[in-house]
């Protein structure tokens, strides 16, 4: 009897366990608060009054500070001066590094038994980058002898030079335009352009060679024609002291066709530096223009000038 009542008191207890298991179960499985994170009740907001909503929001940085909404004045006014390029203004597109220019003059004269006035004036303007190098000169000669005319020119030349990278190479054009009383024309044109080749290319020492191809044309002459040109040249340039410094430029132009028709134009000056302050120096030079077909007038024209020669 004992016994039997301790099976079933037994019985109901594991019954009992298993039912409280079952709910625990059920009761995990409709539980959602897992999924839901539980957010704080917000503070209250403090109250604005009516009128505040009228004035101005407060700076958003302290006073003094830059903003990030309003630029800087001081820094506007610093870009104008150093950037004015303007779109419109063709003088803008010009840029204002780079350059060194020079005027020169010389003038020689006599009066009496013998009365003659020589003048030469030109300037150049040149500016080199790390990339390019571009250069133009410009001279105008005169010369009168017992009143009468014996000299009159005008020569431009212009050269471009690019440099590919650093390579000693460099890609170019060449320009220029010969107005002369004396020539059988009225005005020659040339235009050449070709790659060369930078031995040495240092602040005090260069030496290019080139070689390209182009076309001249004598207008106004009997030779009025655009004639197909090779080009040979080179350029040596030398600032052997602080005082001293040689240029020596050659270019030989010739015919396509005929190798015995041609052109050279040679051009050797030496620079002495004066005033070291105001960049003045004198300047002996000599520019001779050789063409092989002169109609009838001397194949040879040579400039001589003592110039004083400033740079600025």
């Amino acid at each position: 009897m004992r016994l039997r009542i301790l099976g079933f008191v037994f019985t109901i207890a594991v019954q009992s366990m298993a039912l409280v298991a079952d709910l625990h179960a059920q009761a995990w499985l409709t539980d959602r608060s897992y999924s839901a994170p539980q957010i704080p009740t917000p503070p209250d907001l403090p109250s604005v009054p009516p009128e505040a909503y009228s004035e101005p929001p407060p700076p958003l940085a302290p006073e003094g500070a830059p903003s990030v909404f309003a630029p800087d004045v001081s820094t506007i006014e610093a870009t104008a001066k150093t950037d004015n390029f303007v779109w419109f203004n063709p003088w803008s597109w010009i840029p204002k590094d780079g350059w060194s220019n020079s005027a020169e003059l010389g003038i020689n004269g006599s009066s009496g038994n013998a009365e003659s006035f020589s003048i030469q004036t030109g300037t150049r303007f040149k500016r080199k980058t790390d990339f390019t190098l571009f250069d133009v000169r410009l001279t105008h000669n005169n010369t009168r002898a017992n009143g009468i005319e014996t000299q009159n020119n005008t020569l431009l030349y212009t050269d471009f030079e690019r440099n590919l990278g650093k390579s000693p190479w460099s890609l170019f054009v060449k320009n220029g335009l010969e107005a002369d009383e004396f020539k059988a024309f009225d005005l020659r044109y040339f235009i050449n352009s070709g790659i060369g080749y930078n031995f040495y290319n240092t602040k005090d020492l260069k030496l290019t060679t080139r070689f390209g191809a182009g076309t001249s044309r004598e207008f106004g002459g009997p030779d009025d024609r655009w004639v197909p040109e090779a080009l040979l040249g080179a350029d040596y340039e030398h600032q052997i002291t602080k005082r001293n410094k040689i240029i020596a430029k050659i270019d030989y132009f010739p015919e396509w066709t005929d190798f015995s028709n041609f052109r050279l134009i040679s051009d050797v000056s030496w620079e002495y530096l004066l005033d070291e302050n105001g960049n003045l120096s004198v300047k002996l030079g000599a520019l001779d223009r050789y063409d092989s077909t002169p109609n009838g007038r001397k194949p040879n024209d040579v400039n001589y000038s003592a110039l004083l020669l400033y740079k600025f």
